[in-house]
């Protein structure tokens, strides 16, 4: 009985594996679609690399005004901690449009991110549906934008620096 079912499972495997080793022959043709894939992701590569450097770029120069703006930020909050009540309160009133203004900036920056996260979802729906030049005109898109919202955090710095000079004056 032992052998007859080893005898069985032997055919079967055998018979399995002759299966399966036809089944990867005739596939062979299958194989064309993902080479197709292959060329309009390296197509896709090609005409996205220098959008993508560029972006690079602009990403660590907005990350080092970022830590300007928050270093400047830092000292100015510890400058006005040093203020008397009277000061701060004659200050407050005297700096209030630069204040607006920094917040008017930091909106401007906020709805410019949102514009580019809707821009990024396209450009990842762009790329899923292989339509290379709709992806790269979004990628030019969000160039821009994230252009526009380092100009902004530049008069933000220029902005903290003036508020800076006011209150040494202060503390002078």
């Amino acid at each position: 009985m032992f052998k007859k079912k080893m005898v069985v499972t032997v055919l079967g495997l055998a018979l399995s594996v002759g299966a399966a080793q036809s089944a990867f022959a005739a596939s062979t043709d299958v194989m064309s679609p993902p080479s197709n894939k292959q060329e309009k992701h390296s197509e896709w590569k090609a005409q996205t690399a220098s959008l993508k450097s560029e972006l690079e770029s602009l990403r660590t120069e907005q990350k080092a005004l970022s830590s300007q703006v928050k270093a400047l930020h830092a000292a100015n909050k510890s400058a006005r901690k040093a203020l008397s009540k009277e000061e701060a309160a004659v200050l407050k009133e005297t700096l209030k449009g630069l204040g607006q203004q920094i917040q008017s900036q930091r909106d401007s920056i906020q709805s410019l991110r949102t514009q580019k996260q809707a821009l990024w979802v396209q450009v990842k729906a762009a790329k899923q549906a292989g339509t290379t030049a709709a992806g790269v005109t979004n990628l030019e898109q969000i160039i821009s934008l994230k252009e526009q919202i380092i100009q902004a955090k530049q008069q933000i710095l220029v902005l903290n620096q003036s508020l800076q000079t006011a209150l040494n004056a202060t503390n002078i």
